[in-house]
């Protein structure tokens, strides 16, 4: 009695070659065939180009999530001026550059960013994007000291937010304040002339209390 084993080998063996065959032709056509017949790439609308960062596909992501991607998208690809790239923060994280930092917050960033950085400022709801998140942003990958100095002195405009250019407007030392205030976690910050005197402790004596007036009774 034959094999029934022996007999489904040359057919096994037949399948398997016609799908090496069919492999071995698409790599021989290469993708060069299917961008002919208009397939697009897999990464956006318009194809890549050498010497330039790949586009993303935007079309679906609202208009605060679409500035966010191409902000992170050009700093990533070094799109931005070098000098901020090379600038180094000279001003540092310390007691006194936080509580530098937090009055110039409150008074450049707060209506927009609001109080605790949560994106909840007075003028927020009318903004198209909605301000950042910074309370949750600085804790993010993307935001070391030359980001943010890039993103607070240039503003939003190249990217279509209504966030103004400080670099006029405040030194480079101040923004880096704003920067330690915002690494710090944004303090509550204290009135101006710090905290108002504690009223003193009435005194202590060692002496009985007087007893109580008679109630005329």
């Amino acid at each position: 009695m034959p094999s029934h084993r022996n007999s489904s080998r040359p057919r096994a063996l037949g399948s398997w070659s016609g799908a090496v065959a069919a492999l071995l032709l698409m790599v021989s056509v290469g993708p060069s065939a299917f961008a002919q017949q208009g397939e697009q790439p897999a990464w956006g609308a318009n194809p890549w180009e050498p010497g330039k960062s790949k586009p993303w596909n935007t079309d679906n992501l609202t208009p605060g999530e679409r500035q966010r991607l191409l902000r992170h998208q050009a700093f990533m690809n070094r799109e931005v001026p070098e000098g901020y790239l090379a600038t180094s923060n000279d001003v540092g994280y310390t007691t006194r550059a936080i509580a530098a930092g937090g009055p110039l917050y409150l008074a450049h960033c707060q209506q927009c960013h609001g109080e605790s950085g949560l994106g909840n400022g007075e003028l927020a709801m009318s903004l198209t994007p909605s301000p950042a998140l910074l309370a949750y942003l600085v804790q993010q990958p993307i935001a070391v000291d030359q980001y943010l100095l890039w993103t607070i002195s240039e503003g939003g405009q190249a990217f279509g937010t209504a966030m103004p250019a400080f670099k006029k407007v405040l030194s480079q030392d101040e923004i880096w304040e704003i920067v330690a205030y915002l690494r710090a976690g944004l303090p509550v910050v204290e009135p101006e002339g710090g905290p108002p005197e504690p009223k003193p402790a009435p005194p202590v004596t060692s002496e009985p209390p007087s007893p109580p007036a008679p109630s005329g009774k």
